[in-house]
């Protein structure tokens, strides 16, 4: 299967949504390994947030795969495989988004946010960001499942370029994606060093399964990781300018075929 140049690809939701955890992030300060003031609290409650995320992530990469899967060697098997994951992780998906609260911050943690220079309101958009990377993903998965139904084990569909594009487009997107979620994770804690660093390290990033690449290299300034998280931002603006010239090249020839 023919791979297209763009490095990353979803949706405008989910750019979004990356950028309001970024504008959380940013209001951090640095710590110090040394300041043991509730910073176990801090990461745990952080942990809880951070990795239900990634492993809804990690559930989407798994419905990506099955696609891939079956584009390099399509047979019924590998559709069937592949409808039955995009659907299943469809549904679950939604189950989860229609069952989530908002988040709710106690005062003792919202202390030691302060205490470590964190701004409270910005913690919790960063923690209720979940819903909507769900729903991203639901409507991500929808796309995939109407393309997957009109596909034949048989024979090639006509609709087949335009799902291998929508394919390698989430795919890769997905991609960017992870990374920029890791160094987003970096931003919160860039500065902090020793025992506080090792227990961010043993409670978060050790545990990750999606958001980290084989590119993802801690940083520990918070210079270096607002480098990475700008090289991802345009990373996903490329992509997105593909994806948008790829639907105006798709629309143009529709028009030409109305008019033949």
């Amino acid at each position: 299967m023919e791979k297209r140049g763009c490095r990353g690809g979803t949706a405008v939701w989910k750019l979004t949504a990356l950028s309001l955890g970024l504008a959380a992030a940013v209001s951090a300060s640095g710590c110090s390994g040394g300041r043991d003031v509730g910073y176990r609290k801090l990461v745990d409650d952080f942990a809880a947030v951070t990795l239900a995320q990634d492993q809804d992530s990690a559930a989407y990469d798994q419905a990506l795969a099955a696609v891939g899967a079956y584009l390099e060697d399509s047979g019924e098997e590998t559709l069937s495989a592949a409808r039955r994951a995009v659907t299943e992780t469809r549904i679950q998906m939604e189950e989860d988004g229609a069952a989530l609260t908002p988040y709710e911050l106690d005062e003792d943690l919202a202390a030691v946010l302060e205490d470590y220079g964190l701004d409270p309101e910005e913690y919790v958009i960063n923690a209720d960001m979940r819903a909507g990377y769900l729903s991203g993903y639901a409507e991500s998965l929808k796309n995939l499942e109407f393309y997957l139904e009109h596909e034949s084990a048989d024979q090639e569909s006509v609709t087949r370029p335009a799902l291998e594009f929508l394919y390698d487009f989430r795919r890769d997107y997905q991609e960017c994606t992870r990374g920029f979620c890791f160094y987003g994770i970096n931003y919160w804690f860039a500065g902090w060093e020793g025992e506080a660093l090792d227990y961010v390290r043993s409670q978060v990033t050790d545990r990750l399964r999606s958001f980290v690449t084989e590119e993802s290299v801690w940083e520990d300034s918070r210079e270096g990781v607002e480098r990475k998280l700008d090289l991802y931002l345009r990373r996903m603006e490329e992509c997105q300018q593909e994806f948008q010239e790829y639907l105006g090249e798709a629309q143009e020839d529709l028009y030409r075929l109305e008019q033949e």
